[in-house]
């Protein structure tokens, strides 16, 4: 019988999952998260202000249930190798409703291309485009 060390204990079953797209997801999304954040900050407008700042709130929420979800299911993820090629961008310098709607492209496609086969992250996922939408339309109340 081996003993083990704390660490060892914690980590002995840890396993990470195989599929980048599981990773590539949470960054899209956290970066997603703060780049609303940012906006949220440079908006002069008090609408646009309480909305994007409602959307990040929201948004972070189910973002970790998704990543959870999918870590209970596949194995924790890793960011290792992963690239991301985004940068933050000043709120002057986009169309914030265009920017969302390519985001609820982007979030459609990880719902039915990496997780086709799971319904349970398909469901939360359909949240987060829904509040997505959501912001589109309070994004008009200026």
């Amino acid at each position: 019988m081996k003993l083990y060390s704390f660490d060892e204990f914690l980590n002995e079953s840890a396993k990470y999952t195989t599929n980048k797209n599981h990773s590539t997801f949470a960054l899209d999304g956290l970066h997603l998260r703060n780049q609303i954040h940012i906006f949220h900050w440079q908006t002069e407008v008090g609408d646009q202000h309480k909305a994007l700042g409602e959307f990040y709130d929201s948004f972070l929420e189910k973002l970790d249930e998704v990543v959870e979800v999918t870590m209970g299911k596949y194995g924790r993820i890793s960011v290792k190798g992963v690239k991301s090629t985004q940068s933050l961008i000043d709120l002057a310098d986009v169309n914030v409703p265009e920017f969302v709607t390519k985001y609820i492209d982007t979030f459609s496609t990880y719902r039915d291309d990496t997780f086709s086969a799971d319904p349970e992250i398909q469901n939360i996922i359909d949240e987060i485009i829904a509040s997505m939408h959501k912001l589109e339309y309070l994004l008009t109340m200026s």
